[in-house]
């Protein structure tokens, strides 16, 4: 009788020892987005790709984005089934433009109601509501009571956050609508200029640590996993990113240095700030998302894998056309290699492209392709033709790299 009295004093005094000990963080966690507007079959194994590497995935469901004609409503489409088989936690994100004259409000509050409902009903686990909405700094006030309103028709029981800005930093009204929201998302990435590209880390960095002097509520980083392009317009220009343009124009790519993003999230990962919660990644990459990093790349930097370049070069094609083809398998860009030596037979023409100048022998049997632009380099998954010959026979035979 002894011994159980014992054993239910030392039973009790545990419970009470864990109701009172701070628990542990959960440590730094990394998320997801998925931003396609109409799912495809590339989805199932970009979510099975993904499962063991971040545990929230963060999925656009409705978008509210000024047209010519006015402001238009785009639900995406998602596979609720094959999300809901997933079984992470979703947060619901809906996407507000910026250059929209006014925030509606009882309309979108019953479409995230009726969205809530219905992804609830599939069985999709939505833990947070978030809003992306790339309000100007002078109207954080005006959102900060936006915001308000739309918290008294949602589940008390779901969380909200929002997606803030580095112009919002410091800025009046930046308190005010922290208050009003559950948990903070800070974008690092955006088009500066052609010259700084997607991402800067030093002014990632400086973003970062002004948030975490500045934070009320817990707060994600979110980083680029994608390259984008301008198109240069006559009156403006274009940002290509997720979504194809079909317009004409001079497309020029901004390429991201997978270097830099993953130097930011070490050092990110190294900073001791209560608030700061982990990273959240844009975006889950798909096998049809050109403009994407491929799911290995992303993995690699996420992880903190050491990057390398990894150039290919070959012959493609059969007698007598051949085509000298560079590729990069690697996960940052690779420097093309300054002379490529081929030996030939019956060869009839040949020529070089891509930055490379062709120099024949007498007997036009020696091919020599010398490159003539100054750090020309091949990004990752990219292909690049440099040359090609008419021979009978053809040897790629040496190369200076």
């Amino acid at each position: 009788m002894k011994t159980q009295c014992k054993l239910l004093i030392l039973l009790f005094s545990l419970c009470l020892l864990c109701s009172c000990t701070p628990q542990a963080s959960s440590g730094f966690s990394q998320h997801i987005y998925i931003w396609q507007r109409v799912w495809n079959s590339d989805h199932r194994q970009a979510l099975a790709q993904s499962k063991a590497d971040f545990s929230v995935l963060r999925v656009l469901a409705l978008q509210h984005h000024q047209t010519k004609v006015g402001p238009v409503w785009t639900q995406a489409k998602v596979d609720l089934a094959l999300l809901a088989a997933d079984g992470r936690a979703v947060h619901l994100v809906v996407r507000l433009d910026g250059q929209l004259k006014h925030l509606p409000k009882a309309v979108l509050q019953q479409k995230i109601l009726t969205l809530l409902q219905l992804w609830q009903q599939q069985g999709v686990k939505v833990t947070q509501l978030e809003l992306d909405y790339d309000c100007a700094s002078s109207q954080l006030g005006a959102y900060a009571n936006w915001i308000n309103e739309l918290r008294q028709v949602l589940p008390q029981t779901l969380a909200l956050s929002i997606t803030a800005l580095p112009d919002w930093l410091g800025k009046p009204g930046w308190s005010e609508l922290q208050q009003q929201v559950d948990q903070l998302t800070l974008q690092v990435h955006s088009v500066i200029s052609p010259e700084q590209g997607l991402f800067q880390p030093n002014l990632a960095k400086d973003w970062t640590e002004q948030l975490a002097a500045e934070a009320q509520k817990p707060f994600y980083i979110a980083v680029p996993s994608y390259h984008s392009a301008l198109l240069k317009q006559e009156q403006s220009t274009l940002v290509e990113s997720e979504q194809a343009l079909q317009s004409p124009g001079e497309r020029q790519e901004l390429w991201l240095d997978a270097l830099a993003v993953q130097g930011f999230s070490l050092w990110l990962k190294q900073q001791n700030w209560p608030l700061l919660q982990g990273l959240a990644w844009f975006r889950l990459p798909l096998a049809s998302d050109k403009r994407s990093w491929s799911y290995s790349q992303l993995q690699a930097v996420s992880s903190g894998k050491t990057l390398t370049a990894d150039l290919k070069l070959s012959l493609q094609g059969e007698a007598p056309q051949f085509e000298v083809v560079a590729e990069n398998h690697g996960f940052v860009a690779a420097s093309l290699p300054p002379q490529i030596n081929l030996s030939g037979g019956h060869c009839k023409a040949a020529d070089a492209v891509s930055g490379y100048q062709l120099n024949f022998s007498k007997d036009k049997n020696q091919l020599q392709f010398v490159l003539t632009e100054a750090e020309a380099m091949l990004q990752p998954r990219q292909r690049l033709v440099l040359g090609w010959a008419t021979c009978q026979h053809l040897t790629l035979w040496a190369f200076k790299g």
